[in-house]
């Protein structure tokens, strides 16, 4: 388990800038089993009139082939078959096949994060001038700290001009097995089944 958090701040025309942020649970079981909180971005500092809110549950089962995506508000829930991600190469570095942009990657060695041994990496794409209807060179710069540990990155920082500048880390890392009941529908909840031809209600969630 953790707590995955996101800062994003977007630079506006005139240079100011406007900075969002949202923190929110993970978890994943020695089964694949994924369970993630969703939660809209507030702003920072923060404000109690704007506060985030937690709009959406994901429940995901590899086993089962099953998503189901809950609404703690309305307490209802539609399940959707579930596709596990398949596992892209990592793409080669030089000019891409779009014509128009450059990879270049950087090994930045060993660190640790959060307690985990990580590998750094960064890789940087270059849309050279004129390509996108850009009147400069852009830079995408993607910083990556991988636990091969977990499996996963701990932490990403991506900067790009055109959406801003985002960090996302995993924090309170917990490597404890998460009480079963994180992965199964709360009682209550009714579930619209989006899988059939035609959406099926059921007055109760069974459990995954």
């Amino acid at each position: 388990m953790a707590i995955a958090k996101t800062l994003w701040v977007r630079t506006m025309p005139d240079g100011s800038t406007v900075t969002t942020e949202n923190a929110r649970v993970v978890a994943r079981d020695m089964d694949g089993r994924i369970f993630q909180e969703r939660r809209t971005f507030s702003p920072v500092p923060a404000d109690p009139q704007h506060q985030s809110i937690d709009y959406l549950h994901e429940y995901s089962d590899p086993l089962a082939h099953t998503r189901y995506n809950c609404y703690p508000g309305s307490k209802f829930c539609n399940l959707e078959n579930y596709f596990e991600p398949l596992n892209q190469p990592d793409v080669p570095p030089g000019l891409q096949p779009d014509g128009i942009s450059f990879l270049s990657r950087e090994n930045l060695g060993v660190d640790t994060f959060e307690g985990q041994e990580v590998q750094r990496t960064r890789e940087t794409f270059t849309f050279f001038k004129d390509k996108i209807g850009n009147t400069k060179t852009i830079l995408r710069v993607v910083d990556y700290w991988y636990s091969p540990a977990l499996g996963i990155n701990v932490k990403v920082v991506r900067h790009d001009p055109r959406d801003g500048d985002q960090t996302l880390w995993l924090t309170n890392i917990s490597t404890t097995a998460a009480d079963p009941s994180t992965f199964q529908i709360p009682a209550g909840y009714r579930v619209i089944d989006r899988r059939a031809p035609k959406s099926i209600s059921s007055p109760t969630a069974p459990q995954p």
